[in-house]
């Protein structure tokens, strides 16, 4: 192995052990010593290969995050010119699914619960901009279902309503929350995802005929 390929496979161990260790303690009782004894490398090649353990930290959300985009993709293999409804079905099965695969993206769920909870400021930039992509996936989608004339304040309300029911299934720390409270599982993801999809589209259309109504009274009377 050549010093450029054992360096970029110390870097990757560090990465992964780091995603463990943050993961587990969080980022103000993770040390470098614990990142570099379990990754097998030198205490100072955090500093080495990341410059610091903020700029560590902020590497393995990225890598988490791009994991998850990855295993899950929000398109779920739908093509974008598939009917909307089928968009937004793919979209709720992957958030889902992104849910209930602990075993692969733990850390990154628990990353982001600390940093909801007990914030560093370090990821504020990072999440704003993952979060920003996630809503404009699934508005472009609603903006097609609601209609062209749909006001901003519904569509984020009907994102709300829809995004809210996947996260009821969100995981929380000592195994409580409501996906414990419903009896929740990952067996459980396709039928939950169909269960969102219709009650959603229910949704949606009652409130498409809503903004068809207040438009129609807003016009002006004929004589």
């Amino acid at each position: 192995m050549t010093d450029r390929a054992r360096g970029q496979d110390t870097r990757q161990r560090i990465l992964e052990e780091a995603c463990k260790v943050f993961g587990e303690k969080g980022y103000r009782d993770a040390t470098h010593v614990e990142i570099c004894r379990r990754a097998g490398a030198n205490v100072a090649a955090i500093n080495y290969y990341f410059g610091s353990k903020e700029t560590l930290y902020r590497a393995v959300f990225e890598h988490l995050a791009e994991k998850a985009d990855a295993l899950h993709p929000l398109h779920g293999g739908v093509l974008p010119d598939a009917p909307p409804e089928e968009r937004l079905h793919a979209f709720i099965r992957a958030l889902l699914r992104r849910m209930f695969d602990p075993e692969r993206l733990g850390h990154l769920h628990r990353i982001r619960m600390a940093e909801t909870f007990d914030p560093t400021g370090l990821l504020a930039e990072p999440l704003e901009r993952r979060l920003a992509q996630d809503r404009e996936h699934i508005l472009s989608i609603l903006r097609e279902l609601l209609g062209p004339d749909a006001p901003q304040g519904d569509l984020e309300w009907c994102e709300m309503s829809t995004v809210g029911q996947c996260f009821m299934g969100a995981p929380r720390p000592n195994d409580e929350g409501p996906r414990v409270v419903f009896g929740l599982e990952a067996k459980d993801v396709d039928r939950l995802a169909r269960h969102i999809l219709v009650f959603s589209l229910a949704g949606v259309q009652a409130i498409r005929g809503e903004i068809k109504a207040r438009t129609e009274l807003a016009l002006p009377v004929c004589e």
